[in-house]
């Protein structure tokens, strides 16, 4: 089985910037055969291209993603595969090449061009500052800690002789309340 886990974010924008920082941790680690760890903020339109031709069985995406949570929330996802008309895929498309990143935006663009793993999950944080930044805030910081744990037990459920895909397996995906692209 092959496995991307990816860093999502605005590069130096606070609490945003998570995604390249729970990378730059996990590359560290020996996470098991057949785990990729990858800095994916280099934009949508490219991400698709790089899961096109990495193909993986699963994509573990982490990042902070503003969505009206409190601070610091740490929640996990599992990406449903939703249908897209041509005019959605056109609008993520259109959004993507304006420079703008973020783990929403990865996934509609990737399922929009056929590029989307069948088994995708999304590590979110919810951001306490989007402010122009090389640091964390102390919630981000926090919570990074928390998306690392999680990015660890999904792995460990995707580990030799797990269970992995049996509904008793995998716990339930949180809730997705409306997101909102920061505005910074």
């Amino acid at each position: 089985m092959q496995i991307l886990v990816g860093g999502v974010g605005e590069l130096y924008q606070g609490d945003l910037d998570l995604g390249r920082r729970a990378v730059e941790r996990l590359a560290a680690e020996d996470l098991g055969p057949g785990v990729r760890v990858e800095e994916l903020h280099y934009g949508a339109v490219a991400v698709a291209q790089r899961l096109e031709d990495l193909r993986p069985d699963l994509l573990i995406l982490v990042g902070a993603v503003v969505s009206g949570r409190p601070p610091g929330a740490v929640v996990r996802r599992v990406v449903e595969h939703a249908p897209r008309d041509a005019a959605e895929v056109q609008r993520a498309v259109g959004d993507a090449v304006t420079g703008y990143v973020g783990i929403d935006l990865v996934l509609e663009v990737a399922a929009g061009l056929g590029a989307l793993p069948e088994r995708a999950i999304a590590i979110e944080v919810e951001p306490a500052s989007v402010e122009p930044s090389e640091h964390l805030s102390w919630e981000g910081a926090a919570a990074l800690e928390r998306a690392l744990e999680l990015v660890r037990e999904e792995l460990a459920r995707e580990g030799p002789g797990s269970a992995a895909g049996s509904p008793a397996a995998v716990p339930p995906a949180s809730p997705r309340p409306e997101s909102r692209r920061p505005t910074s």
